[in-house]
């Protein structure tokens, strides 16, 4: 097997592509939610987008450059439909849990460019040592795209010789590639926010998996490149705190809608008159602007330093996992103000506002971007060695 790409890799950046889901995103978005999972005009134009392999090399179809562009791709996209956001960034976390894998195993796993990945680093399974690999069962929780998904990628414990068999210490910890047949889907997902995500749980029954497929976040990186090189984990927080960012846009860009078209002249006063709404109207473009600028620059550090195969420093990384959870956690505030300010407007499911609130409050429920990663940041800050499983990953 050859390096040929399995996507038409061209000079288009993503958002390009991004702006051509937008519309269509945007338009399906009662269908997404009603659906619970992506409308099936979008998932189809996702799949032929390429933006569902951003994480994966270049050979692959992958884009391999700036991870900036990538956090563009989720705030615009969020801004339209957080679910459909939300999907593509959860195929970039599985495509980057890829780096791990061989070089032949690889091309394997992503040699049809049309398909979708799902993941859950949450150790809910258990891996059995067997002859030639393991044998996988368990039940995930929140599984975000499971139902259209090729290709799921799992973390179980290890068992087995004297391997723990509860989680602690000494506890050995791998992901597992498992392919749709040997995965059951158990409809859970009767939620408010991110409806469209599908996220149900999933149930697999002693799978063998061959050793080849399995994984863990110490296993060699076999092709080595500059966007394999940059951390997972704080990497996955800026793209969570991106899709806030996109909600927080969508609000705002409605309330302004809202103001403008509400004028009644020689009436009482319109929404648009209100002191409230102005002043929230006004801290949020600033906040969306700021908190946007600081996001792109940290990422941006990480990204020179991948360039030239540099260490991350605590605060390199620091920096990145504190934008990421002010960022996020001030775009909730802020859709929250805009949700009160607004009044009985924001009730009704005709504008976007009400969606937004759910949506953004479902997406900061996620643990890449708790406060506690704050608190990890801080410590990095004060000289203090950072102890988050995930922080330098």
């Amino acid at each position: 097997m050859n390096d040929t790409p399995s996507l038409n890799v061209s000079t288009m950046l993503p958002i390009d592509a991004a702006k051509e889901i937008y519309e269509l995103a945007n338009s399906h978005r009662k269908e997404t939610e009603d659906l619970r999972r992506l409308a099936p005009a979008v998932e189809e134009k996702l799949r032929t987008s390429g933006l569902f392999r951003l994480g994966l090399p270049k050979f692959l179809g992958g884009w391999e450059d700036n991870p900036v562009e990538v956090l563009k791709v989720y705030e615009l996209l969020s801004s339209a439909e957080a679910s459909v956001a939300w999907s593509v960034w959860n195929n970039h976390l599985a495509c980057t849990f890829g780096r791990y894998l061989d070089k032949e195993s690889m091309k394997e796993i992503y040699k049809n460019s049309s398909h979708i990945y799902a993941n859950s680093a949450r150790p809910e399974g258990f891996a059995e040592i067997v002859d030639g690999g393991y044998k996988v069962s368990g039940r995930w929780t929140l599984v975000s795209g499971c139902e259209l998904s090729d290709w799921f990628v799992l973390r179980c414990l290890v068992t087995g010789g004297d391997l723990p068999k509860t989680l602690g210490p000494g506890a050995k910890l791998k992901l597992f590639y498992i392919p749709k047949s040997a995965v059951k889907v158990i409809d859970t997902w009767s939620v408010g926010g991110l409806k469209g995500t599908g996220s149900h749980d999933i149930e697999v029954e002693e799978t063998f998996v061959e050793e080849k497929y399995a994984i863990a976040f110490d296993s060699p990186v076999y092709v080595n490149n500059a966007y394999n090189r940059l951390p997972i984990g704080c990497l996955n927080a800026a793209g969570c705190a991106s899709i806030a960012l996109g909600l927080l846009k969508s609000a705002t860009d409605e309330l302004i809608k809202i103001c403008l078209e509400r004028v009644t002249p020689g009436k009482n006063l319109d929404i648009r008159d209100r002191p409230t709404v102005q002043t929230a109207i006004a801290k949020s473009k600033t906040t969306l602007e700021s908190k946007r600028e600081q996001l792109h620059r940290t990422i941006s550090t990480l990204w020179n330093e991948a360039l030239n195969e540099n260490t991350y420093t605590d605060i390199q990384l620091a920096d990145v996992w504190a934008a990421s959870i002010e960022a996020a956690t001030a775009a909730r505030a802020m859709v929250t103000e805009i949700y009160a300010v607004t009044g009985t407007a924001s009730l009704y499911t005709k504008y976007k506002i009400e969606r937004v609130h759910r949506d953004i409050h479902a997406v900061l429920q996620h643990g890449i971007v708790q406060p506690h990663w704050m608190n990890q940041a801080g410590m990095a800050y004060v000289g203090i060695k950072p102890t988050g499983a995930m922080f330098r990953v």
